[in-house]
């Protein structure tokens, strides 16, 4: 996929998670909406995440390729994500999110083929904008909960693809083959659902 494609689909992330947000009551912000996070610790997530990708983009710059933090030990990772912002409340964790990802894009498209690590191995600035697309979306869905109107990407077929190119590049070998050939033919028949259910999501 080309820089803008991924990029549209990373914003159109950001925006929906803005969108959504902005249509919440104050009430709703306490409900829980991915898990038993409540829409508050969500957003604090957001924010904290789009700072990880800074990180790991300073990290790549002067060269270091060694992943921020073993996969396995993500979940804790994430858990510890929520106290980063925890003086913010949703409406102001999700300002602060929507701030730092728009930034973190002008900055990955500066450096789109530069290598780059993360817990799950290494691959490309470009390619990684594609799961973090992915992360923007999904959890723009979980805030939708609350609506009644469930979110679903403008392009989930390029948004799965892209998703789906950075798991190939850092997985490698056969598994990467078959992730490449069928990625495609998945984003014609339901991409969203797909990702729904790759991400755990019913």
């Amino acid at each position: 996929m080309t820089p803008d494609a991924v990029a549209a689909v990373y914003l159109d992330g950001v925006r929906a998670v803005e969108r959504i947000a902005g249509g919440l009551a104050d009430p709703q912000w306490d409900l829980p909406a991915c898990g038993a996070w409540t829409a508050t610790e969500t957003a604090r997530h957001l924010a904290a995440v789009a700072g990880w990708y800074h990180e790991w983009l300073d990290r790549a710059l002067v060269g270091e390729l060694s992943r921020p933090f073993p996969a396995e030990s993500i979940d804790a990772y994430t858990a510890a994500s929520l106290d980063v912002h925890r003086d913010l409340d949703g409406p102001g964790a999700v300002a602060a999110f929507a701030t730092s990802a728009t930034a973190y894009l002008d900055r990955a498209r500066q450096h789109w083929d530069l290598p780059f690590s993360f817990p799950f191995g290494t691959v490309t600035v470009g390619l990684h904008a594609g799961v973090a697309a992915t992360e923007w979306h999904l959890h723009a869905w979980d805030l939708s909960q609350l609506t009644g109107r469930r979110h679903e990407p403008t392009d989930a077929d390029r948004l799965l693809v892209a998703a789906a190119q950075c798991v190939a590049a850092a997985d490698g070998g056969v598994k990467a083959a078959l992730v490449r050939r069928f990625a495609p033919l998945a984003a014609r028949r339901a991409p969203w659902l797909t990702l729904l259910r790759r991400s755990g999501r019913a």
